[in-house]
């Protein structure tokens, strides 16, 4: 009776389709599929590569820019008459 050698990889499938599955020997991790590298991974190494990843700023149409840049003129004017408004009400009346 021979035996095949255990190369450390689970062989799942139905007839001569096998298949790999996702835990592999430990010695030789697949990093290539993401969920490996996560289980590999301790919890506060996976924030600091969160963190490294940027994006940096979306670039807008200039529809956009301009209805931005209103809405801040718009806050800020309303920001002004409130504080008048307040001024005034803490006046004397005379």
């Amino acid at each position: 009776m021979r035996r095949e050698p255990d190369t450390g990889v689970a062989k799942i499938g139905a007839g001569g389709n096998a298949l790999e599955s996702g835990a592999v020997n430990a010695a030789e991790p697949r990093l290539n599929d993401p969920n490996v590298v996560l289980s590999l991974l301790e919890a506060d190494q996976v924030v600091a590569a969160k963190r490294q990843t940027h994006f940096g700023p979306r670039r807008f149409s200039l529809g956009l820019r301009v209805l931005l840049w209103s809405l801040r003129v718009y806050v800020i004017l309303m920001l002004v008459m409130v504080l008048i408004s307040v001024y005034r009400a803490l006046l004397p009346v005379h």
